[in-house]
């Protein structure tokens, strides 16, 4: 069991820590006693957060960060550093979504949500990973994906599904590598499903290079559903996410997914691919 890297002389990074499960997990982390950055495009945001933190006697910095941008996300690990002089949890949780049929989607909204969604993870691995290592103290790192990366497939959010399949792939690679040489830094991927957060409001954060979404009618009733779920009978509070993830930290435990009602969706999907394997007793004395 490795020791705690959560409580009192622990430090906390969370991207897109302005609002949502990032804002939670910022403030769960601090109430266990660990000092936080709150990073986030939005610094004005983030600067309330982190003064709400302190407001009641927790140790927070906010830091502006694009999480597409490389340079950012270096700086971002400067000033934690700088700070505070040690990493022990990275939490790359920063999120967009379009909401279209592929047909309607533009190239500028792929670049939109794969830039945050998987280079956003991409280099916050790559920035803090060899951090985390040179410290030879146990780390965490939880990856934000989503039920969408276990569900793979889901009409009219091609391009947030694609990213989030990959957010688990890379998440379950980098458990295997980092067990190669016994780098003790755990790893957990968060899939949640209706959590009450404002990621259907995630254009707001779009750079105005490159456009504005332009929705067909369809895909915004589709948007709105989606919305009013996180606040139906199975969503649930990003305080409530954040619990999990910290339990998860704890236990050790690389899979957090957040919603049981989403199991039947997840072995179906698993059952047609198992289903489309060839017989392998078939196949041998064929």
């Amino acid at each position: 069991m490795m020791d705690s890297v959560i409580g009192s002389g622990k430090v906390t990074v969370v991207t897109g820590a302005a609002s949502g499960i990032g804002r939670a997990l910022a403030e769960a982390f601090a109430t266990e006693g660990s000092a936080v950055v709150v990073a986030d495009l939005d610094i004005e945001e983030a600067e309330r957060v982190a003064a709400s933190i302190r407001a009641v006697g927790g140790d927070a910095l906010a830091v502006a960060v694009d999480v597409a941008d490389a340079a950012s996300v270096d700086a971002l690990a400067a000033a934690a550093i700088a700070r505070y002089g040690r990493v022990d949890v990275l939490c790359n949780n920063a999120g967009v979504s379009t909401f279209n049929l592929m047909t309607d989607q533009t190239l500028d909204d792929w670049r939109w949500v794969f830039g945050v969604n998987l280079w956003g993870v991409i280099n916050g691995l790559h920035t803090f990973v060899p951090i985390m290592r040179e410290q030879g103290t146990p780390g965490h790192i939880v990856n934000t994906a989503s039920i969408a990366g276990l569900l793979s497939g889901i009409a009219f959010i091609g391009p947030y599904a694609a990213t989030k399949v990959a957010v688990v792939s890379i998440s379950e690679t980098l458990v295997q590598e980092l067990a190669i040489d016994a780098t003790p830094i755990g790893v957990s991927v968060l899939c949640p499903s209706s959590v009450d957060t404002k990621v259907m409001e995630s254009e707001r954060a779009r750079p105005a290079e490159l456009g504005a979404e332009q929705r067909t009618e369809m895909a915004e009733s589709v948007r709105m559903m989606i919305r009013d779920s996180f606040t139906g009978p199975t969503g649930q509070t990003p305080a409530t996410v954040a619990a999990a993830v910290l339990e998860a930290i704890r236990a050790q435990r690389f899979w957090i997914v957040t919603h049981p009602d989403e199991r039947p969706s997840v072995e179906a999907r698993a059952a047609r691919i198992l289903a489309s394997f060839p017989d392998a007793q078939a196949a041998t004395t064929a």
